[in-house]
């Protein structure tokens, strides 16, 4: 007699045929280049007959104790690491307000959408090419916004925010989202996405029953909401981490870009990538190994 499959057995065998493609294209697109890459950071190449030559540890020495720039932009890059949080609760709290339809929801979510494929790293090739037509124009509204950003830095709303009891980190925390809400949209469309997949699948009985217990909206959000979202929080936020480390615009990655592609250095290339890919693997583990015993898991 045939066995039949549990459901448990069934969501899981639908879990690996969803993730087939994406293990299938890793393993043929970026195994091959992850380990040359490896090899090459090892060596020195010719620039003109591309002959390797294997002198070890030499180039990540040189990141470190030869390259002056190399450091610097490596902290410029981690400290976008407080834009997370950011991006975070801005893509949160915009997934409960599209969570239940309402009258243009549908638009409003291809807004959403729409800031993926214009922050991808393919139309921002494409549009700083096409920027250089334009320079002019663009520096006039850049000149006209500065204008503008000075004015209001004139006005001092620290001191207002300070005196009606709103704490100087609160006001910079604030602040800082604010002076960056562009860059916070374009790079929350994902997020806002995978934020909602969870909303929707949290069981309406939990917030009928919680309703007839007499819970209040707050007291919902903090004990069925948020515990159940909890792993996709934790999800997006390794993937924020990720795409922000990556993404075209990184100043690691432009500067490891230039010293593989105009420089020909390629060893040193690869080295400069190791240990990037490790720094990020570090900071992952440890929000990882930071934030696990908090995670509720829905059994």
């Amino acid at each position: 007699m045939k066995r039949r499959l549990t459901l448990t057995q069934k969501k899981a065998l639908l879990g690996y045929v969803y993730t087939a493609p994406w293990i299938i294209g890793f393993i043929f697109l970026f195994i091959s280049p992850i380990i040359k890459t490896a090899i090459y950071s090892f060596h020195s190449f010719d620039k003109v007959t591309l002959e390797p030559t294997f002198i070890g540890w030499t180039n990540f020495r040189y990141a470190f104790t030869g390259d002056a720039k190399f450091p610097q932009v490596l902290v410029e890059s981690l400290s976008n690491l407080t834009e997370v949080p950011l991006i975070l609760i801005f893509s949160y709290f915009v997934a409960i307000l599209l969570r239940k339809d309402f009258p243009g929801s549908a638009f409003v979510k291809m807004i959403f959408f729409l800031t993926v494929i214009l922050s991808s790293d393919l139309f921002l090739r494409m549009q700083s090419s096409v920027a250089s037509v334009n320079n002019a124009q663009i520096n006039a509204s850049m000149q006209e916004a500065q204008e503008l950003f000075t004015a209001l830095q004139a006005v001092d709303l620290s001191k207002y925010f300070y005196s009606i009891g709103v704490p100087n980190e609160w006001f910079d925390f604030i602040n800082n989202a604010i002076s960056n809400i562009f860059f916070i949209m374009i790079r929350s469309g994902v997020q806002i996405f995978i934020f909602l997949a969870a909303l929707h699948n949290i069981p309406s009985s939990m917030y009928e029953a919680a309703s007839m217990e007499g819970s209040t909206a707050w007291e919902t959000f903090w004990l069925i909401t948020f515990p159940m979202t909890s792993p996709i929080i934790l999800i997006n936020c390794i993937y924020t981490i990720i795409d922000s480390f990556g993404s075209y615009l990184n100043p690691v990655v432009t500067y490891i870009n230039s010293i593989a592609f105009k420089q020909f250095e390629f060893g040193y290339s690869s080295a400069m990538s190791w240990i990037y890919f490790l720094c990020i693997a570090v900071i992952i583990a440890i929000i990882y190994l930071l934030f696990r015993k908090k995670i509720f898991y829905q059994t």
